[in-house]
């Protein structure tokens, strides 16, 4: 099916423009961007240059993708930002391409970005990830898959987010979040509360890989041996284990330092 482009609705030249995509009154589609079949996109939608929109995507009004970085070292170089499928954008969200440093943005496939979120540049999105009302991510961030935030959660630069994390909502996150880990508390002086629980059993987790998650979160942070020595020694214990080592190898490249979990 042709696309449907209102009237009012300015496309470059340039752009591609799937089959059986919507494109609302006053959005503006920049040159060299990728609109994916199916994709809905809403009025007053900025779809920056550069930008590549998979399939189904849905963006709606007010939302502003691939504008360029919030970083005073970019000189207009050629960056980009890339998106999966079925990835939803909600009212005034905003997402910045990447710098020469990463040269994209990357967002993954079936995530839901909800409204007035800020993804910043060289970001890199996973999978399956939900974001509620009002993240603001700085640049550099690592967001891995099925992670969840809760509303008014603010995501330091460089910092990192393993696999199936939940982060509690008016979180302030300034160091790395383990695979599997609930970050809750204060604001500025979060911890690990536990196993992400309820998503890991939403995403098919058994209770032995539940527990099995848990003991290990133990023997990492209740033990009278360092971090690091506590992860060697799971890490030749579980060495055929992906789940366990998921967490080894993230702990073994954090350089912002970890969040602890207390008891």
């Amino acid at each position: 099916m042709k696309p449907y482009i209102h009237p009012t609705a300015i496309i470059d030249s340039t752009a591609y423009i799937g089959e059986n995509v919507s494109i609302g009154p006053y959005s503006i589609i920049e040159r060299n961007t990728v609109i994916g079949d199916g994709c809905e996109i809403a009025s007053s939608v900025l779809v920056g240059e550069n930008t590549r929109l998979g399939k189904g995507c849905r963006l709606f009004h007010g939302a502003v993708v691939g504008t360029i970085p919030q970083d005073l070292k970019y000189k207009n170089e050629d960056t980009s930002l890339e998106v999966g499928d079925n990835t939803i954008f909600r009212e005034y969200t905003t997402i910045n391409r990447g710098t020469v440093a990463n040269g994209k943005t990357v967002i993954g496939s079936n995530c839901a970005l909800l409204s007035y979120c800020h993804v910043g540049h060289d970001c890199v999105v996973g999978n399956n990830v939900i974001a509620s009302n009002s993240l603001n991510m700085g640049g550099h961030v690592i967001v891995g898959d099925h992670v969840t935030f809760g509303g008014v959660v603010a995501v330091h630069q460089f910092c990192r987010i393993g696999d199936y994390g939940f982060i509690q909502a008016g979180i302030n996150v300034y160091k790395d979040v383990i695979p599997y880990a609930m970050l809750g508390g204060e604001m500025n002086s979060a911890k690990i509360a536990g196993i992400n629980k309820v998503g890991l059993e939403r995403k098919g987790f058994d209770e032995q890989q539940r527990i099995k998650i848990k003991n290990v979160f133990k023997a990492i942070f209740f033990s009278e041996s360092t971090v690091q020595e506590s992860v060697e020694k799971i890490s030749r214990e579980f060495s055929e284990d992906q789940d366990i080592m998921k967490i080894v190898e993230f702990i073994r490249k954090a350089e912002r330092g970890i969040y602890r979990m207390d008891i």
